[in-house]
């Protein structure tokens, strides 16, 4: 495996080591537009093996990759990867119902890390469902719990108000959406959870030229990467690439460290004239 420290970082104050890039075979587009990714699972082992790419965000439903996954555990490298899940269903029940299932179809004995996904609601995380998460988590069944979020506000709260606090967040942050960064990420605690960017390229609109607001080109997928590591309270981001070629890319893109300047400035300007205007909604369900 490529162990290559540009390309890991520490998730939080948890312990675990993971790359910066987390492979999701899906969109987080919803139901309503196309599944994403569809990478084969030899491409899921060579991405391990030769871009170091050892988290992934995996559910049974996602074939390909857990099919890529149950592939490297066989061979013997459940000891270097990172395994994410999430469940969808805020029931302490089925909390405990989809462990059994993802743990039975992955292959695996333990979950790295274990989210209550799209968090909407604050009953979504109520006593019963986060005691729950708690308890696999201290019968060693997973590393690591938290959630997933676009909510800002909702997210502060939860991270200021669950006893004991998530060791994950994974919230949407892009250059277009930057209001994490005052709403979320200045009023962490210390130790501040880890921190997981999603929607990165705000659904492909990010990669989109926009002429119709003065921009000829606009960013391209591994600059939006570099755009979300960049600020210290994020640890790694969800990349959703269609293909091995375009992990290759991405990998390569934030291995280039921060954005310079120039360019920076020139991101920031964009991403507000997306926020104010973004294109139709169709350009949602874009990948990567």
């Amino acid at each position: 495996m490529n162990t290559d420290p540009e390309i890991t970082a520490m998730l939080g104050n948890i312990g675990i080591k993971a790359s910066r890039l987390v492979h999701a075979a899906w969109s987080f587009a919803g139901r309503k537009g196309p599944f994403g990714g569809r990478i084969p699972p030899d491409s899921i082992e060579q991405a391990f093996h030769e871009l170091g790419l050892n988290t992934i965000l995996v559910t049974p439903k996602m074939k390909d990759a857990a099919e890529g996954v149950r592939h490297l555990v066989r061979a013997g490298h459940r000891e270097e990867m990172v395994v994410i899940s999430a469940v969808g269903i805020p029931t302490a029940r089925r909390v405990r119902a989809y462990w059994n299932r993802c743990t039975r179809e992955l292959e695996l004995d333990t979950i790295d890390v274990f989210l209550m996904g799209w968090v909407q609601y604050p009953f979504y995380l109520r006593p019963s469902v986060w005691d729950a998460m708690q308890e696999l988590k201290e019968s060693g069944r997973v590393r690591a719990v938290g959630f997933s979020i676009h909510n800002r506000r909702l997210a502060a709260r939860l991270v200021r108000e669950l006893e004991p606090g998530p060791d994950v967040l994974m919230i949407r942050y892009n250059a277009a959406h930057r209001g994490a960064e005052t709403e979320v990420f200045d009023h962490l605690p210390d130790p501040k959870p880890g921190i997981i960017a999603y929607t990165v390229t705000r659904w492909g609109d990010l990669l989109k030229p926009r002429p119709d607001l003065g921009f000829e080109q606009g960013m391209s997928a591994p600059e939006c990467y570099r755009f979300a590591l960049m600020h210290p309270a994020v640890d790694v981001a969800l990349c959703g690439a269609r293909t091995y070629g375009e992990l290759a890319e991405d990998v390569e893109g934030i291995k280039e460290g921060p954005l310079p300047p120039g360019r920076y400035e020139e991101v920031l300007r964009f991403g507000d004239a997306v926020h104010r205007k973004p294109s139709r909604r169709g350009s949602r369900y874009a990948f990567r």
